[in-house]
């Protein structure tokens, strides 16, 4: 009786005691440093201060920086949505047996440094670089057309290296989705595109909110690439984290930043929560 009591007892407690390591590790690796950085950026000397704040909230540059950091994650986003859904569609569709080869093509990117990366899209953006001798001689311009330090640069380099975490987050979504529902949808009288975008698409929206907010997430707290390909004139909250930080050491005004950048991705995550939430409480009145 006791081993069977005892026995039980263990099996209640057994998904606190699977869960205890992950959350051990999250609280030591990522709430206490969050919060660590949070205290730095409301306490000085005389004690709770919100000075950190003050400044960045009565400074038009910081809110440009920021307006410029949002901008760069949607259009990141924007990019590697359009390009990624029909690639992983084509690819979770695909009999051939080169697809998987494909797939693997797509990862490429994310094996190669981004240091590396963007010392690459360095050679290329140039005045003189390929894609300004290309476009001279498919007469598209009249003159050289330096894409280095620019936001554009900035956006199409961001968004080669992570569009293939959203093909590889799109692939499986649609791979999970039966191809007899778009046959059935078909015989029932749409059309393929129409089947196509009743079922498959609309099943697949959850997997789309998901490999949005990633992108969105890892576009506007990159550093390597902003740094190296944007410069000082595509300056972001990143960048100006690090700068604060290293080059001025005013480490209580760059956990304000960090503390502030933070803040803009929990609430775009809430949104897009709320976004599947709602999804979720009108499909069962289909």
């Amino acid at each position: 009786m006791t081993t069977a009591a005892s026995g039980s007892g263990v099996a209640r407690f057994a998904p606190v005691l699977l869960f205890a390591p992950c959350a051990f590790a999250y609280a030591v690796f990522f709430i206490w440093p969050q919060a660590s950085l949070l205290a730095m950026s409301a306490t000085e000397k005389a004690g709770f201060t919100l000075a950190q704040y003050e400044r960045f909230i009565f400074d038009s540059y910081y809110w440009e920086m920021l307006g410029r950091t949002l901008w760069l994650g949607f259009a990141v986003t924007a990019i590697t949505l359009l390009l990624g859904v029909p690639t992983a569609y084509l690819l979770a569709r695909s009999q051939s047996r080169w697809a998987s080869f494909l797939l693997l093509l797509t990862t490429f990117p994310l094996l190669v440094s981004a240091v590396v990366r963007s010392f690459g899209w360095m050679v290329l953006f140039f005045r003189d670089g390929l894609l300004s001798r290309t476009l001279l001689a498919l007469g598209l311009v009249n003159q050289p057309v330096q894409t280095m330090y620019t936001m554009a640069g900035v956006i199409i380099a961001l968004a080669q290296v992570l569009l293939p975490l959203m093909i590889l987050t799109l692939h499986g979504v649609f791979k999970s989705i039966d191809r007899d529902l778009e046959y059935a949808a078909m015989s029932l009288g749409a059309r393929p595109s129409v089947a196509l975008g009743l079922v498959t698409f609309r099943l697949a929206s959850g997997g789309i909110v998901a490999g949005s907010l990633l992108v969105f997430s890892l576009a506007i707290s990159a550093f390597a690439t902003p740094s190296l390909v944007g410069g000082a004139r595509a300056n972001v909250m990143a960048t100006a984290i690090y700068e604060q930080a290293v080059e001025l050491l005013d480490w209580p005004f760059a956990a304000a930043l960090a503390t502030i950048l933070l803040v803009v991705v929990l609430a775009v995550s809430l949104a897009y929560g709320a976004l599947l939430e709602g999804r979720g409480e009108k499909e069962p009145s289909r």
